[in-house]
């Protein structure tokens, strides 16, 4: 069977980062002297406002600060960070109990931020590999961009636990530059490497468990129908009850095995109901959930760097075979081969 075309985003919307993503650039720029006038010219008005903002638009006030503010500035513009810099994700990250959940929600929820890259992570033995493509590695400002990433992420995790968090290896994808080296390693524990492979950082994986002391389960689950809520506003596909239940499909993935029962529960119907309400849309439950882990692992293959295994991970299969066995019913071909043809 010839592969389909399955991607979650048939209509994707164009690139941009949120308000509050945007405005953390403009402050951090001000906060440095950087004439209002001259980001103004790059902005094409005065100061960000509340809507999103293009991300042609945040490269080129990036790249306008960066003429200004000198070395390092990438790096701190990402150490100026809040929780409401990411908008519903920063609030959502401090509801989650670990840092490693609080990682997993970023690497589902990351297109609700910014459309400037992906991130990824692998687990291996005690070591965590967490990684983040730049999509826009051929801008001017694309060093500085990548070191404001790992930047905002150190100092996101550090206000998570509350507490300092060093012991890991940074690395970039970008040549060395002396004067930008030495601003970050003032400014950070991390042992730094420079043309790498990827941008990464490489940390023991215990720091994964550590607590979120504000963590608040109760209210976790409600970030999360809302982040869900505002990703299927941006990637439409269904509406109704099929949109519904694939919006909770989608939200226990990863999980363990996403049930009908459970998932009846959490749209507050009976199983029959919801068997019912199904069988009069035309769809099965069986069905819906194919489709929601075909789309999905066609997404993170074609659009991050995600290692395989971690990707059959997050849509639910324990075992790396299973997913590969799936995989190859959907698209007729094995995921890496599936990720090879769309990167080629």
């Amino acid at each position: 069977m010839p592969p389909t075309d399955c991607s979650i985003t048939p209509n994707t919307p164009a690139p941009r980062v949120v308000a509050p993503y945007a405005r953390t650039l403009w402050d951090a720029a001000r906060a440095e002297g950087v004439p209002a006038a001259a980001l103004a010219q790059a902005l094409g008005h005065d100061a960000p406002g509340e809507d999103d903002m293009p991300v042609a638009t945040y490269l080129a006030l990036l790249q306008q600060a960066l003429a200004h503010a000198g070395p390092g500035f990438g790096w701190r513009l990402g150490s100026s960070v809040k929780p409401t810099t990411y908008g519903v994700n920063g609030i959502l990250l401090l509801a989650c109990p670990t840092l490693g959940e609080a990682l997993a929600q970023v690497l589902r929820f990351e297109s609700l931020v910014h459309d400037l890259g992906r991130s990824s992570f692998a687990r291996q033995g005690d070591t965590v590999e967490y990684a983040w493509a730049n999509h826009w590695s051929d801008h001017p400002a694309a060093a500085a961009l990548a070191e404001s990433v790992f930047a905002g992420i150190q100092t996101c995790a550090q206000w998570l636990v509350g507490q300092p968090i060093g012991g890991f290896v940074l690395e970039f994808a970008h040549t060395r530059d002396e004067a930008t080296a030495q601003a970050i390693a003032q400014a950070s524990s991390a042992q730094l490497r420079w043309g790498g492979a990827a941008h990464r950082a490489i940390f023991p994986a215990v720091l994964l468990d550590l607590p979120i002391p504000q963590a608040n389960k109760a209210l976790l689950p409600l970030l999360q129908n809302h982040a869900d809520e505002l990703l299927q506003a941006r990637h439409p596909r269904d509406t109704g009850i099929v949109a519904q239940v694939r919006q909770r499909i989608s939200a226990r993935l990863g999980q363990g095995a996403v049930k009908l029962a459970d998932v009846a529960d959490d749209l507050h119907l009976s199983t029959r109901t919801l068997q019912r309400r199904l069988m009069d849309a035309g769809v099965a439950y069986q069905t819906l959930l194919d489709a929601t882990r075909h789309e999905l692992a066609c997404h993170y293959l074609a659009h991050s760097d995600m290692p395989i295994t971690e990707v059959g991970y997050l849509l639910g299969y324990q075992e790396p075979s299973a997913f590969h066995h799936a995989f190859k019913q959907w698209q007729g071909v094995g995921p890496g081969q599936y990720r090879g043809r769309r990167g080629s």
